[in-house]
């Protein structure tokens, strides 16, 4: 299969399980060529406005792990010089201004959460147990069906059964293809006069004033402060597409205007360019609510999280979220999803056999080892 054949095949499997919410120029994406390894580099903006990742992060984090299984480098870039702006983007009030030591101290400990979850080796321990063997143990023949299903061989040895089972969250061989960088490291060196003439140039008002996020505040209130935040990452976009050779650009389902954004800042500097960008949907729960930062409450899963918040996020999820779940945060196909879904309803529910097989998986890739009850 050509390498156009394999971006189509793989963009529609992200569409088939509802992970693309938009797309931008998608025929740039289809065109990487294989000759040009070092284009296919995209990158996910991490906001440094609080210290910890939640679970709207990890959904984006599983994203950029199925561009990485398709060759893809995946820049990481901080947000350490944007945070000291602040997001406009699906906020009604302007968010009060951060202290710069503040700043740096929540960019470290998201720094060290990435690393946990993507750029640190994952080793199999030693372990006595086979996968979802702690839960279902003494139901060998529920236990046997699943395991047709996920493809593992219950007479391979426990450490080979755990490394089959793990593939449906951490599919790569090896954990080279992510990078971590901070904004500040390049927009902290410009001078505000060379910024105006860069980028301000090339982005009228009228053209910002249209984006939802700047319309929708306009009226209400919006200092100039977070007027400029689309410019900033624009230039962010820019720069990464001229010094790494970034083609792509994903982001949240708030953040659509800002990728476009950087495209048009793009194009103004090359009308031929290479350059594409895909937004992911709103994570909610099953009555619809989003999760975010700002979302108070118990149903919020912080990925610093205590086992047993984070065993219960999972554990209590409603049985019509699995499916959906399965097809987003893992790499099941859809045939074993399918399968699954007849023996989870072949089976009282109190099992939670769907949630005990996501509390696992997840409990892995953000912590690097096995979840032990």
């Amino acid at each position: 299969m050509s390498d156009s054949l394999k971006l189509k095949s793989f963009f529609y499997d992200l569409q088939s399980r509802k992970i693309i919410a938009n797309h931008a120029n998608l025929n740039n994406f289809f065109q990487l060529e294989p000759v040009e390894p070092d284009e296919k580099v995209i990158y996910l903006g991490i906001d440094c406005t609080g210290e910890r990742l939640h679970i709207g992060h990890l959904f984006q984090l599983i994203q950029t792990i199925r561009f990485a299984k398709e060759d893809f480098t995946v820049l990481l870039v901080l947000g350490g010089a944007t945070s000291k702006i602040g997001d406009p983007s699906d906020k009604d009030k302007e968010r009060p201004l951060l202290e710069e030591k503040q700043i740096e101290n929540y960019q470290e400990k998201i720094k060290s959460q990435l690393e946990r979850i993507l750029i640190k080796p994952k080793k199999i321990e030693k372990i006595n147990l086979s996968p979802l063997e702690q839960f279902y143990q003494d139901d060998p023949e529920l236990l046997n069906s699943i395991y047709q299903v996920l493809k593992i061989n219950k007479e391979d040895k426990k450490e080979k059964q755990w490394e089959d089972y793990l593939w449906y969250i951490w599919p790569l061989k090896e954990n080279t293809k992510f990078q971590i960088l901070n904004n500040k490291d390049w927009l902290e060196k410009m001078n505000f006069i060379d910024f105006l003439r860069q980028t301000g140039k090339h982005l009228t008002v009228a053209y910002l004033s249209s984006k939802e996020t700047i319309k929708k505040r306009i009226d209400t209130g919006l200092s100039f402060l977070e007027f400029s935040y689309p410019l900033i990452q624009a230039y962010d976009f820019y720069y990464l597409y001229e010094n790494y050779n970034c083609r792509g650009q994903l982001g949240g389902s708030d953040q659509w205007g800002n990728l476009t954004t950087g495209l048009k800042l793009i194009n103004n500097f090359y009308p031929e360019h290479k350059a594409f960008a895909f937004n992911f949907p709103l994570l909610t729960d099953k009555d619809g609510k989003k999760f975010s930062k700002s979302e108070k409450g118990k149903k919020m899963l912080w990925l610093n999280s205590d086992k047993k918040d984070f065993r219960n996020f999972w554990q209590n999820m409603a049985d019509e979220q699995v499916p959906i779940y399965f097809q987003q945060f893992t790499f099941l196909t859809e045939n074993q999803i399918a399968e699954l879904e007849k023996i989870i309803v072949n089976n009282p529910p109190q099992l939670r056999i769907g949630q005990r097989i996501l509390l696992e998986l997840m409990w892995f890739l953000n912590r690097g080892e096995r979840y032990k009850s």
